[in-house]
């Protein structure tokens, strides 16, 4: 790879496209990108998303000293 920055963003490795083909190609590419972005709720690049799930190692096994009593302070039955 050469250690310049390239002077175009797509290059053509074999064959001589004229400017239809260019503008062919141009059309399916940003095509892609708007139905991959349509899917995406407009996220196309930012990343993986959130886990809705948790690792059971990660999760305390302690809360405190008064989780024998719900939320509600009743004690929880057993």
């Amino acid at each position: 790879m050469d250690a310049q920055a390239p002077d175009h963003l797509i290059r053509v490795v074999k064959g001589r496209p004229d400017a239809a083909e260019l503008a062919a190609l141009t059309a399916v590419v940003l095509a892609r990108a708007a139905a991959h972005e349509g899917r995406h709720g407009g996220t196309a690049g930012s990343g993986p998303a959130l886990a809705g799930w948790q690792r059971p190692e990660r999760l305390r096994g302690f809360l405190g000293p008064r989780t024998w009593r719900d939320r509600r302070g009743e004690p929880r039955s057993a």
